[in-house]
């Protein structure tokens, strides 16, 4: 506090008081709008994450759909066939295939796309040249 009588030095004091408050009040709204604006980040951050895993697990999944139609189109052709794989724009499917009793086939088809696995296991028949499907699983490992 001033302890002049000197209206000026007074004034001045209190000019400078103010713009200290005013200097404080800047400072804590720029705090504030730093932290929201950096919590709208992280969210939006999280959330484009999130949709990124999603879209990697269904095309593991549809990859791995595709690897049991690939098993069909070559077992038609080679049916002494026992696994193979292919490459996909965006990852990998292993296919393989163990007989079973009756004439069945057990397809088992791994698809990957980035960090996701998805796992398809079919049993299939051959039907006069078409094939029927016994059994379908989604295995979770």
């Amino acid at each position: 506090m001033c302890n002049s009588n000197d209206p000026e030095k007074l004034n001045d004091f209190e000019k400078s008081r103010s713009t200290g408050y005013v200097s404080l009040l800047v400072l804590l709204l720029l705090t504030i709008f730093s932290g929201l604006g950096m919590e709208g980040y992280l969210k939006a951050n999280i959330e484009h994450r999130m949709v990124r895993r999603e879209i990697q697990s269904r095309q593991a999944l549809y990859a791995a759909e595709g690897g049991i139609e690939w098993a069909k189109a070559h077992l038609l052709v080679n049916s002494g066939l026992r696994g193979g794989g292919f490459l996909l724009n965006f990852g990998r499917v292993d296919v393989a295939i163990e007989t079973t009793s009756g004439g069945e086939y057990k397809v088992t088809s791994q698809g990957h796309s980035g960090l996701a696995v998805r796992k398809i296991e079919v049993i299939l028949q051959l039907n006069t040249g078409k094939w029927i499907m016994k059994k379908y699983q989604e295995l979770h490992t």
